[in-house]
């Protein structure tokens, strides 16, 4: 019976280490989700300058029409700059994949 515990445990903690396959298979992942990542950030920082400069444009019209514009243009900056900040945080489940809480 102890031998049966024993022999359950090893196989519970054997299922928990990956393969080297499955470490590689993580890395590359790992590898090209840094680089979209990057990618994404470059393009965040692109979109932050125009919308800057867009405001900075609306400003200069008057009327009505200018400060719904200018409203529109306000969201989209907190939208972009939102996702610039979520873009920042680092990804965990590539740091240490077997801690994912949906993995059983």
């Amino acid at each position: 019976m102890l031998l049966l515990v024993f022999s359950a445990g090893a196989l519970a903690e054997d299922k928990m280490q990956l393969t080297a396959s499955q470490k590689e298979a993580v890395s590359q992942v790992k590898s090209q989700a840094m680089k979209e990542r990057q990618y994404l950030m470059n393009e965040c920082k692109h979109i932050v300058t125009q919308v800057a400069g867009l405001q900075e444009s609306v400003k200069s019209i008057e009327g009505d029409k200018a400060k719904a514009l200018a409203a529109q243009v306000d969201d989209l900056q907190s939208t972009v700059k939102a996702l610039q900040a979520q873009l920042l945080k680092a990804p965990r489940y590539f740091d240490d994949p077997l801690a994912d809480p949906l993995r059983p």
